[in-house]
């Protein structure tokens, strides 16, 4: 497309500076404004689904405005974040208002429960007068008690059973207890398996999924240090899903940092401290991704309509030990960051490798080293491992040329009379 200025010269469009962009379900429109003389002129492009200018300003509301506010708009879309905090800070009601703003948008979402059984889930939700029987719940809670009802008991080790929570209310109230194991290939094999059936069923995959949570998988089936290629292969998992994934985790050990919270696209940080006699609740963006975001803690609130933040008040905290609890130092936090930085770019290569099939198994095990250092605040050495990862992958992939770019489609001519 291009453009006439009052000397009649073409000019393409994108070179005109004050001509922004305004995205509408889809449809591109430029200006953002209308145009203010008779030789501007507006232009609609019609965008495809994944397409990269797509993806760069499309938003995925998390259900609450002031979180939205601090995420300049929401969260990237097809994207692995965490929600973390101690208990009872409120990260399972997040994790319901980000499948709600869903549900509300008419997308496929799935709540992946392992820690509360969905009746629970359910009876907690309605507190808030929120209706979630729309919303599809996957049970791998690790017992499972009998319940009279026209399918089969479930059994998370060989079968899996995905409904709407308007059907969980008979479930687990039996005292007939069967224990089962839970591991992290069960759980992703029945994920994997309920996104093939509802694409065989609707042709639409899940757009957003709630995993609650990673802190009772790992408590259930990983022990010692297997733990962080488990949690390594958990993410990329749900990384190529595709789906905009919020995956509920605790900080067990305050000395380390958990393997999640380095391999997601970003994590929030919801806080929880008591003040006198009086509990306090704040809430963060420690890490975003690709995006610029509120770095300050704001102050959080719990009460009759779920979860309300304050994206231009402060948090203000009275003693020494609130202050510590609360947030890393600031030194600390920017070698975080750098570390952070360079592991993240560590594995993109890695998935560029495998897109490439290069062999890269040593530089897996090599960046597994160096997400332990990582895990026991070992920074240096943690840096100096994921330097080394770096630059072995970059020597690899600049050896092996890469595919060819796919062929760019030419739209198709208007017709002569509507030029």
């Amino acid at each position: 497309m291009v453009q006439k200025d009052e000397r009649t010269r073409l000019r393409p469009w994108k070179s005109i500076p004050r001509y922004r962009a305004r995205l509408e379900g889809g449809i591109l429109l430029h200006p953002e404004r209308p145009p203010r003389d008779s030789h501007d002129a507006i232009f609609i492009v019609a965008l495809p689904r994944g397409s990269p200018v797509l993806r760069m300003m499309e938003r995925v509301s998390t259900g609450v405005e002031g979180l939205d506010a601090m995420l300049r708009g929401g969260l990237l879309p097809r994207r692995p974040y965490v929600v973390s905090g101690p208990t009872g800070s409120g990260k399972t009601i997040l994790g319901i208002h980000f499948l709600l703003a869903g549900l509300r948008r008419r997308e496929p979402c799935l709540l992946v429960t392992m820690d509360e059984p969905p009746f629970e889930i359910k009876s907690n939700m309605g507190t808030f007068g929120w209706n979630i029987d729309r919303l599809k719940i996957l049970d791998a809670t690790p017992d499972v008690r009998a319940h009279k009802r026209t399918r089969s008991v479930i059994d998370i080790g060989t079968t899996m059973d995905v409904r709407d929570m308007e059907d969980v209310q008979g479930m687990r109230q039996s005292s007939q207890i069967k224990a089962l194991e839970v591991t992290v290939h069960s759980v992703q094999k029945m994920i994997k398996q309920e996104f093939a059936n509802r694409l065989e069923r609707t042709k639409e995959p899940y757009e957003r999924i709630v995993i609650d949570s990673l802190t009772a998988l790992k408590m259930f089936s990983m022990q010692g240090e297997d733990s962080r290629i488990l949690i390594q292969s958990f993410m990329r998992f749900l990384a190529e899903l595709e789906a905009t994934t919020v995956i509920v985790s605790e900080h067990l050990n305050m000395r380390e940092i958990e393997t999640e919270f380095f391999l997601s696209r970003g994590e929030i940080r919801l806080h929880k401290w008591l003040d006198g006699n009086v509990i306090r609740r704040a809430i963060s963006i420690e890490k975003f991704s690709g995006s610029s975001f509120d770095d300050r803690i704001r102050p959080l609130t719990i009460g009759n309509a779920g979860i309300v933040v304050f994206p231009n008040a402060q948090a203000s905290f009275r003693t020494e030990d609130t202050n510590l609890r609360v947030g890393e130092s600031f030194l600390e936090s920017r070698i975080i960051e750098d570390v952070s930085n360079v592991l993240d770019a560590v594995l993109r290569s890695i998935d560029e490798a495998h897109r490439r099939q290069v062999p890269v198994k040593d530089v897996e095990v090599a960046l597994s080293r160096a997400m332990v250092h990582f895990q026991r605040r070992h920074y240096q050495k943690a840096l100096k491992q994921a330097l080394a990862c770096d630059s072995q992958l970059k020597q690899r992939l600049g050896e092996v040329p890469p595919p060819p770019p796919p062929q760019p489609t030419t739209p198709p001519k208007p017709p002569e009379d509507q030029r």
